[in-house]
Order: structure tokens, then C-alpha cells, then sequence
């Protein structure tokens, strides 16, 4: 697949600099700068590295011939209409640009600043610019298809796809979660009501449950004891977030996690009054009612992102 760029949009991320100081005026972190603490030295550094980033990369597309549309991450609302993608920042920008991709589109990941940011789902830092456009126009880099997350909230689809997990818990993190749990043949799980769900499900007690793409396999799935998927697989997997252990009990009921197929779908029925569903982040959630059910499957549209290209 060679990727004939003539048009791209170009999304980045404001700096905690900016956010803090430039825009809210925070004399507590202005006076810190001044004062030479360390940490906030670091934040103003880091702004400079990024404000760098964002006009090197616009110099060096337009060099190359490419129509450059620039946007906040926050002000971006389509990406229809380009012939690529460009998140500037860290996996954080990447994971909020990838969800209003909604069709084809090739995203390539540019880290602003790899001594601060983490960029697992990058190609490159902002000065590989160069060699990682004309690798995707000789195709010697091709986008490959990641898995997304479907999301489903009784009979609505309340969020875009997710690329990387989802959190499933009481709205108040510290409360218990009670539900239950199960994976099932997409139609099954489609067709099931929560008076159905006694005989096919599990019922669990933790602090919520994990669900997560191949591509989020590395981040908080890891950390609640799951395994790291190859990045091309089309299974989900999810993990029980610190599973509740009954005093006369050694060991906690129900499944603790397990795997997804292609044509399968996770299922949640909320017992808890006031379930939550965040994804890819603290921002984006929605809320479960009890009794309400919850289905998590691969979504239909995959997301083509640029990968890092191979050790020379």
C-alpha cells in the first residue's frame, strides 16, 4: 500500500506549560519556575521541546509538498477529506485523534517530546518527519489495522471506537462493583435480557473490570496481571480488577479474566446502583443504570496506524 499524501491533518496537544501558566495563569507554578524547582523547570523544558516539535513538523510537510491543516486535539472534529492523519504529542493525543477517525484514513503518531511524553503507539519523534512521509510514499511503511473497541450501553453506542481499553466500575472507584460477567456468541449476547443472564453468566464482586484491544494490552491490562497480545491480533482481553475475597475464603469467585474472539462479545449486567464506563482515559464514560447491560466487542472499523518501521 503506497500512501499518496498530498493533504494531511495535523493534530497536537497543548503543554502542561501552556495549559497551567499561559492560559490559566497559575502564579503558584509561575513562582515555581522562577525559583528554580526542578519539577517545574522540567514543565517549562518541555513546553519549549513541543512548541519546537509543532513547527518543525509543519516546515518540514509543507517542504515536502504537503498541504498541512493544523488543529488543536480538542478543536479537532472530523478528519474526513486528508489522505493522512498526524497526531503531535504523546500516546494520550494519539488515543483521542483516533477515535474521530471514522473511516480509512492512515494515522501516523509523532512523540513532541520522548524525554516526557510516552509514545508506545508511535512511528517516530518529530524530527523522523522526513524519512517516515517518504516511507509511506514508496510503501516501504505500511499502515497496518488495528482492532477497536465497541462499546454498547443497554441499545446505545454512546462512544466513538476505542483503541486501547475500557474500565468497567462503580462510578465511586473506591466503592465495590457487583455484576455479572460472560463472553457469548455475538447473537446470543445481543438477544440477552438480564433475566436471562442468571443461567449464562457469572456473578463477580471487585473494583471493576478491564477490557482491553491488542493495542492496549501493554498499558493497564498489564498492570492487573493480564499479557501482552501481539499488536495484530482481532481478540479482546479483559481481567477483573482486584477481585473481592470473601473472609472465609483463600481465593476470589468467578472468572478473572479471560480472552474475546472475533465473534464473540463480552457481557456485563450492572448490579451496582451506579455503574460507569470509561474509555481510553478519564474523559470519555458513560453511565450504567442496574441492571443494565453492557456489550464489549471488536468494533467493525479498524484503525490503520503507521507503525514504527524496523531496526536498521
Amino acid at each position: 500500500m503506497i500512501v499518496n499524501i498530498a493533504r494531511a491533518l495535523l493534530v497536537h496537544k497543548k503543554s502542561v506549560y501552556q495549559l497551567y501558566v499561559t492560559e490559566h495563569a497559575s502564579e503558584a507554578v509561575s513562582d515555581a519556575i522562577d525559583r528554580g524547582d526542578p519539577q517545574a523547570r522540567r514543565m517549562l523544558r518541555s513546553h519549549e521541546v513541543q512548541a519546537a516539535a509543532l513547527e518543525r513538523v509543519q516546515q518540514r510537510l509543507e517542504a515536502l509538498g504537503v498541504e498541512v491543516v493544523t488543529r488543536y486535539r480538542a478543536n479537532t472534529r472530523r478528519t474526513a477529506g486528508y489522505d493522512l492523519v498526524i497526531s503531535l504529542g504523546g500516546d494520550g493525543t494519539l488515543l483521542d485523534t483516533a477515535r474521530r477517525v471514522q473511516d480509512d484514513t492512515p494515522v501516523l503518531g509523532l512523540n513532541s517530546d520522548p524525554s516526557a511524553s510516552v509514545g508506545a503507539l508511535c512511528a517516530g519523534h518529530a524530527g523522523e518527519v522526513d524519512a517516515l512521509i517518504e516511507a509511506l510514499r514508496s510503501g516501504q511503511l505500511k499502515p497496518r489495522a488495528l482492532t477497536r473497541l465497541r462499546v454498547r450501553v443497554g441499545d446505545e453506542e454512546p462512544m466513538a471506537p476505542v483503541l486501547n481499553d475500557a474500565l468497567y466500575a462503580h462510578a465511586c472507584p473506591a466503592d465495590l462493583t457487583r455484576f455479572e460477567v460472560g463472553v457469548l456468541d455475538s447473537a446470543r449476547a445481543e438477544a440477552l435480557t438480564p433475566n436471562d443472564s442468571a443461567s449464562l453468566l457469572e456473578p463477580v464482586r471487585g473494583s471493576g473490570l478491564w477490557i482491553a484491544t491488542a493495542a492496549g494490552s501493554t498499558a493497564a491490562v498489564r498492570s492487573a496481571g493480564g499479557r501482552v497480545m501481539p499488536r495484530g491480533s482481532r481478540k479482546l482481553q479483559y481481567v477483573l480488577r482486584e477481585p473481592y475475597v470473601p473472609p472465609a475464603q483463600s481465593r476470589p469467585r468467578g472468572p478473572q479474566g479471560g480472552l474475546v474472539e472475533p465473534d464473540q462479545a463480552l457481557v456485563i449486567i450492572n448490579r451496582t446502583r451506579r455503574g460507569m464506563v470509561w474509555v481510553d482515559g478519564p474523559h470519555r464514560r458513560a453511565s450504567v443504570s442496574y441492571g443494565q447491560r453492557v456489550l464489549i466487542d471488536r468494533h467493525p472499523l479498524s484503525l490503520n496506524l503507521v507503525p514504527k518501521p524496523p531496526a536498521q
